[in-house]
């Protein structure tokens, strides 16, 4: 379905990567830390245009993210840095889907990773 959205907005291959970085790596968190509650019940939705694409994250957890400090031989902890550095803008809110959390993202494939970032 992201690959269809992606296909009908016109994105080129390198848009694709990082979309799919930024979803694959929201999801992944979701599993690891946030579906311990309602059977592990997570739910994704995008939508986009042509200037961006929006994906968000719902799971049952409350435990908000973070990103965390890492070092050079920790296998793991840096998914929300990537999601930091891909997305032009990030963060966490309610879920309007009856779970407990929403972990959102923006992606604009014409920033090519330059200009400013922010997340809440």
């Amino acid at each position: 379905m992201l690959k269809a959205l992606l296909a009908e907005l016109g994105a080129n291959e390198l848009d694709w990567y990082e979309v799919e970085l930024v979803v694959s790596e929201l999801v992944a968190n979701a599993v690891i830390h946030g579906s311990a509650n309602l059977d592990g019940l997570i739910f994704v939705r995008f939508e986009g245009s042509v200037e961006q694409v929006r994906i968000e994250v719902h799971d049952s957890s409350r435990v908000l993210p973070r990103v965390q400090p890492v070092s050079l031989d920790d296998e793991g902890g840096r998914g929300l840095w990537l999601v930091d550095q891909l997305a032009s803008t990030w963060g966490h809110d309610c879920s309007d889907v009856g779970l407990s959390k929403r972990v959102w993202a923006v992606v604009r494939p014409d920033r090519c990773g330059l200009g400013p970032r922010s997340h809440r």
